[in-house]
């Protein structure tokens, strides 16, 4: 570990502009510090061959390409490469992780120390960022469980030997730990711990502990809550709403919605019920007219109600969750797992009362954490498009299967990822939707009237509507309002109170080449092509694109797989063959085969590209996102070693489901209330034409009043 450190040290007195006291190093250490500054000065050069092979294994890795080579120094190159400033963090990520489930080798330890000079090379290290707080923030974005406060502090002064916690967080620091231990050895005795519980270590607990649990813990604090308040006489669900709110300040607990069970329980004869206008219930499915009568019986007045929008997710890409809540009832817009690092929403304790969730679209970083999120258990509902239900479905049981495959270890899946391992889990998910038509309005859930229009994203995706108690609330969800092969481009309500919108794209750079050009180019140059594409979305979009220029009637367009099957499932009205498998053997000249893994991280358009790299004469169109970490984003860019590796013929042809930036810009500048953006890349700040818009932090809160 010393070595380690003494060595990140030594590189940095080489690439920083501080002065460092360069400790001794063993010359097989300094010698990997010159290999990797050559390779660092040379990687541009595009003559450059690169026989590292330890170099070479960390790209694979990140590739997803089995290495042979186990060796120890493996750590000492990575974290070279970084300080060297050849190797970004979603790379760096991606290798740990790699090392991680190949090698089951965890090491919290070089997720520290990256942290710590990422924080350093930029100089943000002024005291406030490196701190226990910054540190589960960055943990959570590389995909490990992080390590406890004192841990972390033990750990912290080797790397740094003057490191101190501030006085103000040392207690704080001993209560998270305190708390997690206690909810981890002794989570039986949840209700117990509630009654001694510190709330000001809530918000960090979903670092270490599962959602069940957490649950469990706000409903028995909220229960604690209650029971503080006597009313003495009847009361109206106003004034008792003013005095539970006032006990959450007090407590510093965040405000949740004031629900009969366990909120007004212990008050009811104090309070006067409502009579409820059955016969407007009676279009709900039976199995939801009691939760809407008790809810809708001791409700606030429609003109008293706060709304708050928490940011659960969706601070970057990936992990999409917001919670909207009025004062009596709660709902949830999205789901989603980042497939980059398996993260789901952050959790907070309105969650508990959640019953219905809006699901805009089925890709996996909107839909991925609904089998953890809803069991037979808490009786939760989801909605979305009936196309939708059956994409998801589709991915999730997609999902599955590749988890399943891996066969890793325990320590290795998330609770998230575990809920996938249960068949069960899953068929309980899609028992409990419910479908939703475009442009009719119904009642998700007391309070909350939603009217679904169509985003032209993906197949059945959605944008909300919610209108609560006359205040109406605009979620975009991915959308496109520029016009596509599939879709003719969103139309949303602009004069919404507030829009929460997609800015996938935002101040983003398009390239300016026509896709449709790049793609005859390259049909012209190539005898044969192979085009990763997203299973769902994209390969439709080739196939239809394909089909309108006229290249299916003189090449023979084949897709595979489960991208095949969505093709089939979805209609797509073009020429083109579907084969159940496609292997090397099979492809032809003439072919064009557009098959899943649209980044080049594995299936059958990997294995093609494996299977072709000598061959100059075979081409590779990528019409979608690359992720920097993945090959297909290295041969994007013309990576040195992905250009030694692979000698097809490179083509990118952009093709997007989301809004370009000229158009974003342009449906900001529509919008008539206020604005957040959401799902924007990271370290994206608003230009200065829109400093009205938001960019909403994790667990940020927005409150509205009617």
């Amino acid at each position: 570990m010393q070595q380690l450190i003494d060595f990140s040290k030594h590189v940095l007195s080489k690439t920083s502009k501080k002065n460092y006291k360069i400790p001794e190093l063993k010359s097989d250490l300094l010698e990997i510090i010159n290999e990797i500054e050559e390779y660092s000065e040379k990687k541009d050069d595009p003559y450059y061959i690169i026989d590292n092979k330890m170099i070479k294994s960390l790209f694979d890795l990140s590739w997803l390409k089995e290495i042979e080579n186990d060796d120890k120094n493996l750590e000492y190159y990575l974290i070279g490469l970084f300080l060297f400033d050849c190797m970004n963090i979603e790379l760096y990520r991606s290798v740990i992780q790699e090392l991680f489930f190949t090698k089951n080798n965890r090491n919290e330890f070089s997720v520290l120390l990256y942290w710590v000079f990422e924080n350093k090379i930029h100089d943000t290290s002024s005291g406030d960022e490196l701190n226990f707080s910054s540190y589960l923030d960055f943990s959570r974005l590389i995909g490990f469980n992080p390590i406890l406060p004192s841990d972390f502090t033990e750990q912290m002064s080797k790397i740094l030997p003057n490191f101190e916690v501030k006085a103000e967080e040392v207690e704080k620091e001993e209560q998270i730990e305190k708390s997690v231990k206690n909810l981890t050895e002794r989570k039986e005795y949840v209700e117990e711990i509630s009654n001694y519980f510190d709330n000001a270590s809530l918000p960090y607990l979903d670092y270490f502990i599962e959602y069940s649990i957490l649950n469990q813990l706000s409903y028995n604090i909220t229960k604690k809550q209650s029971n503080k308040i006597e009313l003495k006489t009847k009361t109206s669900i106003a004034e008792f709403q003013k005095k539970i709110e006032n006990i959450y300040h007090e407590e510093g607990f965040p405000v949740v919605p004031t629900t009969v069970d366990p909120v007004l329980q212990p008050h009811l004869t104090k309070i006067d019920a409502k009579s409820v206008q059955m016969d407007k219930l009676a279009t709900l499915p039976k199995e939801l007219i009691k939760e809407f009568v008790s809810s809708k019986a001791y409700s606030s007045p429609s003109n008293a109600h706060k709304i708050r929008i928490t940011f659960l997710g969706g601070g970057g890409i990936g992990n999409m969750g917001i919670v909207v809540q009025h004062d009596n009832n709660a709902i949830l817009l999205d789901f989603g797992m980042s497939v980059a690092n398996n993260a789901i929403p952050r959790w907070h304790p309105s969650l508990q009362f959640v019953k219905a969730v809006l699901v805009s679209h089925a890709h996996l970083d909107h839909s991925g954490g609904l089998a953890y999120l809803i069991n037979s258990k808490n009786d939760k509902r989801w909605y979305g498009s009936p196309t939708t239900k059956v994409l998801v479905e589709k991915l999730l049981y997609n999902t599955s299967n590749i988890i399943k495959e891996k066969k890793r270890q325990q320590n290795q899946f998330t609770p998230a990822m575990h809920s996938y391992l249960q068949t069960s889990n899953l068929i309980n998910l899609f028992n409990a939707f419910l479908p939703l038509k475009p442009k009719k309005t119904i009642e998700v859930a007391p309070g909350f009237e939603v009217t679904p229009y169509p985003a032209s994203h993906l197949f059945g995706s959605y944008g909300y509507e919610i209108n609560i108690f006359g205040k109406r609330i605009f979620f975009t969800g991915d959308f496109s309002t520029d016009p596509s092969e599939l879709f003719s481009g969103a139309k949303f309500p602009k004069d919404c109170d507030l829009t929460i919108f997609d800015g996938t794209y935002y101040n983003g750079h398009i390239p300016e080449e026509d896709p449709n050009t790049q793609i005859l180019q390259a049909v012209e140059r190539n005898t044969r092509l192979i085009v990763p594409a997203f299973s769902v979305g994209r390969t439709q979009e080739m196939i239809k694109r394909l089909h309108r220029l006229g290249i299916s009637k003189k090449r023979q367009i084949i897709t595979t797989g489960l991208a095949a099957e969505i093709t089939k499932l979805m209609g797509i009205k073009a020429e083109y063959d579907i084969k159940k498998s496609f292997q090397p053997t099979d492809f032809e000249e003439n072919d064009i085969v557009i098959a899943g893994h649209g980044m080049l991280q594995g299936g059958t358009a990997r294995t093609l590209l494996d299977s072709t790299k000598e061959d100059n004469k075979t081409g590779i169109i990528l019409c979608g996102y690359q992720a920097p970490n993945t090959l297909g984003f290295a041969l994007k860019i013309s990576h040195p070693l992905a250009k030694q590796q692979f000698h097809q013929d490179v083509t990118s042809a952009h093709i997007s489901g989301h809004t370009t930036p000229s158009s974003l810009n342009e449906f900001i500048a529509n919008l008539e209330g206020k604005k957040v953006m959401i799902h924007t890349p990271r370290g994206v700040n608003t230009l200065k034409e829109h400093k009205e818009v938001t960019i909403p932090s994790y667990l940020e809160e927005i409150v509205i009043k009617n």
